[in-house]
């Protein structure tokens, strides 16, 4: 068995360099050469739906709007009323104090709506609450 002896190294890297310009050259059968045409650009908003027909209006106002404003109003109404509730709700658990049901008061209290009072409201609320539980020992 005959083992080749190696090669100088001078020779070797020589010879490496100049097989190295060649490499890129060698490109395997399945491999194609993109073309220098550029790929079609797609449509950014091709697969959006069409914009829905503009909505009936009524003396320029669309009709959104105009709903929006109802129900804006219909919300205005049952707060305005529910207030005068929850004031009427107050005055009676006052009532309550004053004679000295201070379990009636608190009931009256807790069926007040706290969403629907200003901040005014819920302090004199709190207060209220605060001397009915000092009145019970609480």
């Amino acid at each position: 068995m005959h083992i080749p002896a190696p090669l100088p190294r001078p020779f070797a890297v020589a010879l490496l360099l100049a097989l190295l310009p060649l490499a890129g050259c060698v490109r395997p059968a399945e491999q194609t050469v993109p073309e220098n045409n550029p790929a079609p650009k797609a449509e950014p908003f091709a697969d959006a739906p069409a914009a829905p027909a503009q909505p009936p209006s009524v003396a320029g106002i669309p009709a959104a709007a105009i709903a929006a404003a109802e129900r804006a109003k219909a919300r205005v109404e049952v707060a305005s009323t529910a207030t005068k509730d929850q004031g009427a709700l107050y005055r009676e658990a006052q009532a309550h104090y004053a004679a000295q049901r201070y379990q009636e008061a608190l009931n009256t209290l807790d069926q007040i709506q706290p969403e629907l009072l200003t901040a005014p409201q819920e302090k004199a609320v709190g207060e209220l609450r605060a001397q009915i539980n000092t009145a019970l020992g609480r």
